[in-house]
């Protein structure tokens, strides 16, 4: 089962680490490209500032679909990160400045699609928001090759199921040579070990898309179904779920509460494995549900979900000594692109191969070293966390 130390997640949350954050250059007045949080991590100050470069721009440029979207995102970063009463004001004003006066183009498209995902549109009942995703589509087939959106076209297409086109995205993504080599890595060691036509439930942006782009851009573990549990409220997602699984599943009420949103979460995963009747695994950035948690047994950096008792430690070691590919752990020879979450992403290994680690330590001393030096390393490449949560994971590999 799993140890008691807590894996790290890299989802659709930020992981706001204080230390090793992007300065903002003074006296640089060049307006920056705005990318994820989970590429790059900057301060508040940084995304005010560039608010304003951008804010410049759109005034020379009204119509700049490229500077419309950066002020949005901009914006919206710096409300994220800066003002914790979350006003949306100033994000629905650069929305709106679009919507009406750049109608039908591709900046509207995709920027009423993103307010409508991160802020809501009160006057939007469903249609409208099919509506959205529809349009977002069209923005996607106008602009294929903008591979800073890319994220979010495969979001949108993740709703819509549209097969074909996510994967002609998801072939230049990979193509494209911009998404994380190292999360790539990652994915395939977490794929590798799946019994065929396995059902992998994963927690957010970064565990979802590397297995994708490992599906579509490599054509690799094409037999498995991604579900990205969180993504399960939403009811086109959850419609295109059921339609290639061949299953149905009811939605939450509208007046769920948290509460009893994370009960229907656990039992819409219960759904998926009974009906589906496929091997059901869990990501080690998965939320582990109460009633099931006791199910879950670690082959390594996925939990298979069991009824049943059996040796998952010796499933394990095979996954270890002859499916990971883990030279990459030691040396790579391309540029990280994801430098906020990569490296953290793989201090997973150790609590999910702490087992392992202690049951060499008494049956296979080269194999000890071996393992005990690949932990060892982990944790020095890895950026961007504080010395006391370093230390604890000195201390699991040592005790």
């Amino acid at each position: 089962m799993l140890t008691a130390m807590a894996v790290v997640t890299v989802a659709g949350a930020a992981t706001n680490v204080n230390s090793g954050l992007k300065a903002m250059t003074e006296g640089d007045d060049t307006p920056r490209r705005i990318v994820s949080f989970v590429k790059e991590e900057h301060t508040p100050e940084w995304y005010a500032q560039q608010m304003t470069l951008w804010r410049r721009v759109t005034e020379r440029e009204p119509k700049n679909d490229e500077a419309w979207l950066n002020l949005y995102h901009a914006t919206r970063y710096h409300i994220l990160f800066a003002d914790k009463q979350e006003d949306y004001t100033p994000l629905t004003a650069v929305w709106k400045t679009v919507h009406e006066t750049m109608p039908d183009s591709y900046a509207d498209y995709v920027l009423t699609y993103f307010h409508d995902k991160f802020v809501g549109i009160r006057e939007m009942d469903e249609s409208a928001h099919e509506c959205v995703l529809q349009n977002m589509v069209k923005a996607i087939r106008m602009q294929p090759d903008k591979v800073e959106l890319y994220p979010d076209y495969v979001a949108c297409l993740m709703m819509t199921g549209d097969g074909e086109l996510m994967n002609d995205i998801l072939h230049r993504w990979y193509e494209s040579g911009t998404y994380s080599a190292n999360l790539l890595n990652y994915a395939y060691n977490e794929m590798v070990g799946l019994e065929p036509r396995a059902v992998i439930f994963t927690n957010g942006d970064v565990d979802t898309y590397s297995k994708l782009i490992l599906q579509g851009g490599k054509g690799l573990f094409a037999d498995v179904q991604v579900v990205c549990a969180p993504m399960l409220y939403s009811t086109p997602y959850r419609e295109t779920i059921c339609r290639q699984l061949g299953i149905s599943l009811a939605g939450p009420s509208d007046a769920a509460t948290a509460e009893d949103y994370d009960q229907w979460i656990e039992k819409a995963q219960l759904a998926i494995i009974g009906q589906t009747g496929r091997p059901a695994y869990f990501c080690a950035t998965a939320e582990r549900m109460p009633s099931f948690a006791d199910k879950l047994y670690s082959e390594g950096l996925v939990s298979r979900y069991s009824t049943r008792r059996y040796d998952n430690l010796a499933v394990k070691q095979r996954n270890y000594e002859k499916r990971y590919l883990l030279d990459y752990l030691f040396e790579t020879f391309v540029p990280e692109t994801y430098e906020a979450s990569a490296y953290r992403l793989n201090l997973n290994y150790i609590p999910c191969l702490k087992s392992l680690l202690d049951w060499y330590k008494q049956n296979d001393k080269a194999r000890y070293k071996e393992l005990y030096g690949m932990m060892m390393t982990i944790i020095r490449r890895t950026e961007n966390i504080p010395d006391e949560k370093r230390q604890l994971y000195y201390d699991e590999i040592n005790r």
